[in-house]
């Protein structure tokens, strides 16, 4: 049966004892089980007073309302608040733009002491879960940790007996070089969920993967099995295509050459840094952002786009950030068609921004 192989597959490629999966149909979907998953992991436990969930400002955990409680970018939250209770923010361990106005060679991990001193506030024993992007993504561009914060943040939450939920849905599969973006840090979270790459794209399918020490406290019979469910989920020509697509990654080496591909792409965009609008440059594997750095009410991001456009490639842009997440396949050739649009592009809108009064 392809959701039992599956399942199986996800136990030896995902990292640490990751192991148990609950299958549904994308990303929102996932990050909401999770959620839900850790909240019941305590009650079952005799903690009900558990309730609480710390998130990180300027990351993104999708469009359902549990996971938009814990969405910390205002334009995804303005519409639909009051959101749920119980959803607290810690600043975002984001060196290119610190909101602590901080330098990372001096601040001592001050975006972790303050999560730190927030779990406190709020009340240790009070707190089911942390959830974050291990690298945020697009809405921000890929800042990196800094080294020793995620370890920081696992040891928060083995501290307190909190659940470490590490979203994935975009980072995971190859993308960063590596199968998942904390494997860079050797830091394994209670639950990750994953999507998007998981299918190449051909169909929907995402997971909720939790350690067999979660999942345990479902199985010790009736009434306390997981409280959740997804109508079509693990569906057998989704688990199909998923298998498929892990199966082409695999004999193709595709996670490798993301890492390759990631150095030559560094190497690349760096060069940008000689147009004078161009700021910080930041990412990993396939994962790129280029950060410009003109009055934003100017809308040189949007304008790079159309651009872009016009010339024949899709370029994404956050504001004045563009994005750059080729597919695993992209050819060496196409980066550089890529790079060289990309390249004009940004002296042209150079020369625009200078010509201004």
């Amino acid at each position: 049966m392809p959701l039992i192989r599956l399942a199986r597959k996800l136990a030896e490629i995902m990292p640490g004892d990751l192991s148990v999966s609950f299958f549904v149909n994308s990303g929102s979907e996932a990050n909401e089980t999770a959620l839900k998953m850790a909240r019941q992991y305590h009650r079952e436990r005799g903690e009900p007073q558990r309730w609480k969930v710390i998130a990180r400002r300027n990351s993104y955990h999708a469009t359902t309302l549990g996971a938009t409680s814990a969405t910390g970018i205002p334009w995804f939250r303005e519409y639909f608040e009051p959101l749920l209770p119980g959803y607290f923010f810690a600043p975002p361990a984001a060196c290119c733009n610190c909101e602590l106005e901080l330098e990372p060679q001096t601040c001592d991990l001050a975006c972790l002491r303050a999560m730190e001193r927030l779990a406190e506030w709020e009340g240790p024993g009070s707190v089911s879960a942390i959830i974050m992007d291990p690298i945020p993504g697009s809405n921000t561009g890929y800042p990196l940790p800094p080294e020793g914060y995620l370890r920081g943040v696992r040891d928060l939450c083995d501290r307190h007996g909190i659940l470490l939920i590490f979203d994935e849905v975009q980072t995971g599969f190859g993308k960063t070089g590596k199968w998942f973006a904390c494997e860079h840090w050797s830091v394994v979270p209670d639950i990750m969920t994953i999507g998007k790459g998981f299918t190449g794209g051909y169909i929907p399918l995402a997971a909720t993967v939790t350690t067999p020490n979660v999942a345990d406290v479902f199985r010790r019979g009736p009434g306390s099995e997981l409280r959740s469910g997804s109508t079509y989920g693990g569906h057998t020509i989704a688990c199909a295509a998923t298998l498929a697509n892990i199966g082409i990654i695999e004999k193709e080496g595709l996670v490798e050459r993301a890492a390759r591909l990631g150095e030559y792409l560094r190497d690349e965009l760096n060069k940008l840094h000689r147009h004078p609008i161009v700021g910080d440059i930041r990412g990993i594997g396939l994962l790129w952002a280029v950060e410009l750095k003109p009055d934003p009410r100017l809308g040189v991001g949007s304008w790079i786009r159309e651009w872009c456009w016009d010339n024949g490639m899709i370029l994404r842009n956050n504001g004045d950030i563009l994005v750059i997440a080729p597919a695993l396949v992209i050819e060496k050739d196409e980066v550089d068609h890529m790079l060289a649009l990309m390249d004009r592009a940004i002296s042209v809108a150079g020369e625009d921004v200078r010509a201004k009064p």
